[in-house]
């Protein structure tokens, strides 16, 4: 069984996307501590021909608490303002009418108290949009204890044992976390995921603003082309 481990992230990037496409199995890390400034509560859309940062606002975000553990400011206003702010700036995408609908139907189906929820769902759910068949995992669901573990990489071995993976797959900027050796030790096969360079139309521009939300995608590509996109990949070793 293959398998990725990762913080859940608020409608993450299409990378992040062809991590959850390339495994059996997807758990979202999050008994974990917060990182400050990091991608969990935040990412980019498209504003004017740049790239510009959204952030779903938290109460007392603290790298001392888990992720689980920290909740949304007003979900309701948030949700109310991000959706006018997608309308103000994809209103004439392709499919902006398609993709707005879908993604206020998504945001109004729940009131959302804690960002992993939040976070974890819209992977899920856009997952689901694309017709992916991945298995999802919450990682404080687990029988096992996060703070048991000296470091990182020994908790992913434990959740690999424990869910039968004999694959691990991990996104590139994170493999020189990794020894290649303690996988093998564990018989698991450790690879890298690279995102091949991708580039796709933005409102008729020459400019082309990479590595934007999975937002910026669907906005400007028909759900067949998005999930070509998703296999476009390598896996590497360290």
């Amino acid at each position: 069984m293959t398998l990725a481990i990762m913080q859940p992230y608020v409608f993450p990037y299409l990378g992040y996307y062809q991590l959850v496409e390339a495994v059996d199995c997807f758990v979202f890390f999050d008994d974990v501590h917060y990182i400050n400034k990091g991608w969990i509560n935040r990412n980019r859309i498209l504003k004017q021909d740049e790239a510009f940062r959204f952030t779903v606002s938290l109460n007392k975000a603290s790298q001392n608490k888990l992720i689980s553990e920290i909740t949304i400011v007003d979900f309701i206003r948030w949700r109310t303002d991000f959706l006018r702010l997608l309308e103000l700036n994809y209103k004439r995408a392709p499919f902006f009418t398609f993709f707005y609908i879908w993604l206020k139907e998504f945001l109004f189906s729940k009131e959302y108290r804690t960002i992993s929820n939040l976070a974890a769902d819209s992977v899920k759910a856009v997952a689901n949009l694309l017709g992916l068949s991945t298995q999802f995992i919450i990682s404080s669901e687990l029988a096992y204890k996060a703070d048991h573990f000296q470091d990182g990489q020994d908790k992913i071995l434990k959740i690999c044992e424990l869910l039968k993976a004999d694959h691990y797959i991990n996104p590139q900027n994170g493999m020189e976390i990794y020894a290649e050796d303690k996988f093998a030790a564990k018989n698991i096969e450790l690879n890298f995921i690279k995102m091949n360079d991708i580039v796709y139309g933005q409102f008729e521009k020459e400019k082309f603003v990479p590595s934007l939300s999975i937002i910026d995608v669907l906005m400007f590509v028909d759900l067949a082309k998005a999930r070509g996109l998703l296999k476009q990949y390598t896996l590497v070793k360290k």
